[in-house]
């Protein structure tokens, strides 16, 4: 369990007038303060935090005051105690007590993992839709080439069929064509042939005719003859 620590920091002066930092460390058991004075340094004096904050912003003196030892020869007792070192939430045990700032890390750290797994989803639903709607494409363009070669083999048999059906009605025009040609030249021939005929039959009757007009006239000549020969 971590110990619950106040910390205390006060502004000394050596009678040389150099300014120390008295820091001290207390808890609820117990009480401890470090100080970077020497044995023979003053009384401290308590200062406020204004002093305090100046007091680190102020540049230390180039020579260390009469009577101090150097950090490194200082006795342990004088030497300012390292700070705990800052531990990952991700490391600390269930059962060891969390600080209140510690539990909010905790919990934003858990919030960022869920908002970090919830993108993640949202980035995989996103992917995965963005493959589907690829597929769909994908899938209706392979339904359209196939579509495209089905009409066109389509039109390509419509338009066979349709030329064998141009040729057929071409090739019956012209029998029907070469048929009506021949019904007239055979119309024209019965009626040259009946002309003829009619003319045939013109020049034979009116030949019989002239034959009975002839023979006519001969009896008529005989029978006049016949009677001149009687009154004689």
């Amino acid at each position: 369990m971590f110990d619950k620590c106040i910390y205390h920091a006060s502004l000394c002066r050596t009678p040389a007038g150099t300014p120390l930092l008295h820091i001290s460390k207390g808890n609820l058991s117990n009480h401890c303060s470090v100080s970077m004075a020497t044995p023979n340094a003053a009384p401290c004096l308590p200062v406020s935090s204004t002093d305090t904050l100046h007091a680190h912003h102020r540049r230390r003196p180039n020579e260390r005051p009469k009577g101090s030892l150097p950090t490194y020869s200082r006795p342990e007792m004088y030497r300012l105690p390292n700070p705990p070192h800052a531990l990952r939430t991700s490391s600390l045990l269930k059962g060891r007590y969390l600080s209140k700032v510690t539990q909010n890390v905790r919990s934003r750290r858990r919030g960022a993992d869920d908002e970090s797994k919830q993108v993640m989803k949202q980035s995989e639903d996103v992917r995965h839709g963005v493959r589907e709607d690829i597929q769909n494409v994908l899938e209706y363009l392979s339904n359209l080439a196939d579509r495209a070669v089905h009409i066109r083999q389509r039109a390509e048999k419509v338009s066979e069929v349709a030329t064998k059906e141009r040729e057929r009605i071409e090739e019956t025009s012209r029998e029907e064509v070469g048929k009506n040609v021949q019904i007239r030249k055979e119309i024209a021939k019965e009626r040259e042939d009946r002309e003829r005929k009619v003319t045939e039959s013109r020049r034979i009757r009116k030949a019989q005719e002239q034959q009975r007009h002839q023979a006519r006239m001969e009896y008529r000549e005989f029978r006049r003859d016949g009677r001149r020969a009687g009154l004689r």
